[in-house]
């Protein structure tokens, strides 16, 4: 099949160039050259990728003989982990993440140096977003620590909200033309006296 400008379809077989008709016996003149097919070739021997029981430490390779060709190194997946859960504790899902980030990073940075990995990048990207979500929330922590000790412990932040909640107490009463209410009016005075 052709196409309407001249070229030729993607789905087309590829076409043998023509030859002169003296190289090709019992070419017929104004036809294709028949398809010739290659010899078959028996391809060298490999190692089979599965340990024999001799061997004590026989690598595993992917088929091809090439490690990183056709089937996935081993342990990819640590990288893929460290990265994910390092998004994660940046993110803001807690120390847990963070630390689960650091160690899986540094499992796959070493997987990769002893040649059971090829994505080291991964890691090293999970490792070092798992470091700075740990210290994000661990700074977290530490101000709402601090916040808290300081802040809202403090005899002028407990005068101030008591002081606003008198005033608009009495605000609604006096809107209202009520008095306050004797028991409230008792806490009230303990609370300034003591």
């Amino acid at each position: 099949m052709t196409q309407p400008d001249g070229g030729q379809s993607p789905y087309d077989p590829p076409q043998q160039p023509q030859q002169p008709e003296q190289s090709q016996p019992g070419a017929v003149a104004g036809q294709p050259a028949p398809y010739q097919q290659q010899p078959y070739q028996q391809q060298p021997y490999q190692q089979s990728p599965y340990p024999q029981q001799g061997d004590a430490q026989a690598p595993v390779y992917a088929q091809g003989g090439q490690p990183g060709y056709g089937a996935p190194l081993p342990k990819n997946s640590l990288g893929v982990w460290s990265l994910v859960l390092g998004i994660l504790s940046v993110l803001g899902c807690g120390l847990l993440t963070g630390i689960a980030a650091i160690i899986t990073g540094v499992k796959s940075r070493q997987a990769q140096r002893e040649g059971l990995a090829n994505n080291g990048g991964m890691g090293l990207a999970g490792l070092i977003l798992g470091w700075i979500g740990t210290v994000l929330v661990t700074l977290g922590i530490i101000a709402y620590i601090v916040f808290f000790a300081f802040v809202v412990t403090s005899p002028e932040f407990q005068d101030g909200i008591e002081q606003e909640l008198q005033n608009s107490y009495e605000q609604e009463l006096g809107d209202s033309g009520a008095t306050m209410d004797p028991e409230l009016q008792e806490l009230m005075d303990e609370l300034e006296n003591s």
